[in-house]
């Protein structure tokens, strides 16, 4: 009886485990505001940097950002014109990334960082 107590136990903590995983969130046509007194560049810039992301030019209108949360990192391609900006999984490192599901953490980080840079937008 003790073993299949073990057992279920097992069982449980693996089939909770799994459940981490969700569609990865690519967020597209963000707006920018008309009125913002920061440029495109320099608001995602910003926004990275506050949520502790490292921002990397790529080209004139494109910018590669990185992430380190112990073992786990991601890396996201932000392209922008001066209407909108997109926030696009590049690649990742320990966040179970597998046919377009991902850690439920890598999504909340995504939104941390378009939230952080519409504030960069509006300040």
């Amino acid at each position: 009886m003790k073993s299949l107590t073990i057992l279920f136990l097992l069982l449980s903590t693996l089939g909770l485990s799994a459940c981490t995983s969700v569609k990865l969130s690519n967020l597209t046509q963000e707006a920018i505001p008309t009125d913002s007194s920061l440029s495109a560049e320099k608001a995602i810039i910003n926004g990275c940097k506050a949520k502790g992301w490292t921002p990397i030019k790529v080209d004139n209108n494109t910018i590669d950002a990185y992430i380190t949360v112990r073992s786990h990192k991601a890396h996201v391609r932000i392209s922008y014109d001066e209407h909108f900006y997109n926030i696009n999984y590049v690649d990742s490192t320990n966040l179970d990334y597998n046919d377009g599901d991902i850690h439920r953490n890598y999504n909340k980080w995504v939104h941390k960082l378009a939230a952080s840079i519409q504030h960069q937008f509006n300040r």
